[in-house]
């Protein structure tokens, strides 16, 4: 499944695509559902899209939308009924075609799925996703040969590779069916970095062309409130009791409640947890916030997907996983809340470097670099870190405030990897057995070197 090309797309198409007017209803259940997408949560993003059609029945991107999701749900007639729809009007979009073959190729409809892929390349001779599926489908069908050279055009030179390995045996052989399940897990891997750039692109464009998303700018008042960025160790802010004021018959006055209730963010500040112990940010910096959690923003928001990154390359997956960290374009105001049995955490990094589970990480300016990490704590997967350095400002969500034990040169530390938060400082962990008599009950995580381990 892929998303569309709007340079691809027919005048006639555009019209029907954007003439109506769209509601607030339904920008509302457009937007949600596409970020319900981006966070891999297909059957809520399913009922919001279905609500939307039924607010603009014709609004070609919820249709589209919603199609990848029947896709990714199975629900293949479905997803071929409103594809074929959408290719009727838009001839010329080779990415529907793309879409429209693969659905038929799911459902055992090989010839007519070729038929698509091949129109679509017509369209679009460069269209690289369009070459990499038929590799896919040719090599299913034990095509090999003609699948490496799709492949070869698609530029995916590894999967040409493999062919050419296969080829070694016999070019009329099927593959063998080690070959056909690996051929389905990277189909379906495809499948949905598509769904996730379809639901991006339908994001990045109601972001920049609706303000009826965004919340008008509050008129200014006096500034209220006890702020205080949370360092380590530090007491949660209390939440503040209510001023006297002036009642009038026992009851304060509409205006005096606002003032009570209204927040203001100090200056210079990229973060800070307000009385209400929400995180408030009116930054002049580009901010990586985690979009979940967002519960008001003043304005229009412009953000962007982010890659995990080691070595200062971008790796495949997405910072955070199926709760992404977005790239927001500064200045930026905003508010986020967490949890009701987490707290957050500010901290001012002052060319420090701090190490804290990815799933901990709740924002941080732009001010600071980030390095992904996989550390093999505890049982099962490894867990993804982030390192965290340079000057700025990082908002955590902990369950509890840490407690930071200090390790000091010559001397290791051992923590149970389950409780380990992150750590600070030129520590060096590795996964060993303790020795005797303690060796089976030991923690197995070892810190060596100098800083400091934060448990939760």
């Amino acid at each position: 499944m892929d998303s569309q090309d709007p340079k691809r797309m027919t005048d006639a198409g555009r019209r029907r695509s954007g003439g109506a007017p769209r509601s607030d209803d339904f920008l509302y259940h457009l937007y949600r559902g596409s970020n319900m997408l981006l966070q891999d949560q297909v059957h809520e993003a399913k009922a919001e899209l279905e609500q939307a059609l039924k607010l603009q029945p014709q609004d070609a991107k919820s249709q589209d939308l919603l199609a990848g999701v029947y896709f990714r749900l199975g629900v293949y007639p479905q997803a071929i009924e409103i594809w074929r729809g959408l290719t009727e009007v838009y001839g010329d979009d080779a990415t529907l075609r793309v879409n429209l073959g693969l659905a038929l190729f799911k459902t055992g409809q090989a010839d007519e799925a070729l038929e698509q892929i091949h129109e679509a390349l017509k369209i679009q001779p460069d269209h690289g996703r369009a070459w990499g599926y038929l590799g896919l489908i040719r090599w299913r069908l034990g095509q090999l040969e003609s699948a490496r050279d799709a492949f070869l055009r698609g530029g995916q030179a590894t999967m040409a590779r493999r062919m050419e390995d296969a080829l070694g045996h016999s070019s009329d052989a099927p593959p063998a069916e080690p070959l056909r399940e690996e051929a389905a897990e990277v189909l379906e891997a495809q499948d949905r970095r598509a769904m996730r750039d379809a639901a991006e692109e339908a994001i990045a464009k109601l972001e920049s062309a609706q303000p009826d998303l965004a919340i008008a700018p509050e008129r200014e008042r006096g500034q209220t409130g006890a702020w205080q960025p949370m360092e380590l160790g530090s007491e949660p802010v209390p939440k503040r009791g209510a001023p006297a004021g002036r009642m009038v018959g026992g009851v304060a006055s509409l205006s005096q409640q606002l003032d009570r209730w209204t927040v203001q963010l100090p200056e210079s500040m990229a973060f800070a947890v307000g009385p209400d112990g929400r995180l408030h940010s009116a930054s002049a910096h580009d901010l990586y916030v985690r979009l979940a959690t967002l519960q008001a923003v003043h304005g229009n928001l412009e953000s962007k997907m982010v890659h995990r990154r080691a070595r200062g390359k971008d790796l495949e997956d997405f910072l955070g996983g199926d709760d992404p960290i977005f790239h927001v374009k500064g200045p930026a105001r905003l508010t986020l809340e967490v949890e009701p049995e987490e707290h957050i955490v500010v901290l001012r990094l002052e060319e420090d470097i701090l190490y804290v589970r990815e799933t901990r990480v709740l924002a941080f300016d732009d001010r600071i670099a980030f390095e992904s990490a996989r550390l093999p704590f505890g049982k099962g997967e490894p867990v993804p870190m982030l390192q965290l350095h340079g000057s700025g400002m990082v908002a955590l969500r902990l369950e509890a405030h840490p407690t930071a034990l200090p390790v000091i040169e010559g001397q290791e530390v051992r923590a149970n990897p389950e409780r380990v938060v992150g750590w600070t400082g030129r520590l060096f962990p590795n996964m060993q057995k303790g020795t005797a008599p303690y060796s089976l009950t030991a923690p197995r995580l070892v810190f060596r070197g100098e800083g400091a381990v934060l448990l939760g």
